[in-house]
């Protein structure tokens, strides 16, 4: 399997139907999913997990699946946070390559809209 087609799936599988159970699931908690392309010999999964624990988040689902040129992995991550911001800043910090993330957006856009619209205004006065 190639990493276009794993992210596919990936990215297939956290948007695909759901079954009643998984949907209730879902609904009390809130997912993002980020898929990390990493060397296999920087590959710890402590190191990740201890990544994402100390910005206040949970791995819910982690998958792996060596590239074809057998140098590195792909590590796709389910998180229960809404917001990765911090996340994101944190594997850039230790140089990790994200390839693809998604988060849910809109309750958090519309905080941080809301401070701007505020600033410009404070702004004006």
């Amino acid at each position: 399997m190639q990493s276009k087609e794993f992210i596919k799936k990936q990215v297939k599988r956290f948007a695909s139907g759901l079954t009643p159970d998984q949907f209730l699931e879902i609904a009390e908690n809130e997912y993002s999913l980020v898929i990390l392309d990493v060397p296999i010999k920087d590959y710890t999964l402590t190191e990740i997990a201890r990544l994402v624990e100390d910005n206040n988040a949970r791995i819910v689902r982690l998958e792996t699946l060596p590239n074809n040129d057998g140098m590195s992995l792909l590590v796709s991550l389910k998180l229960d946070v809404i917001n990765l911001s911090t996340i994101l800043r944190s594997f850039e910090r230790f140089n990790y390559n994200v390839i693809y993330y998604f988060m849910k957006e809109g309750e958090m856009n519309d905080k941080y809209e809301d401070r701007l619209n505020e600033l410009l205004h404070y702004l004006d006065m």
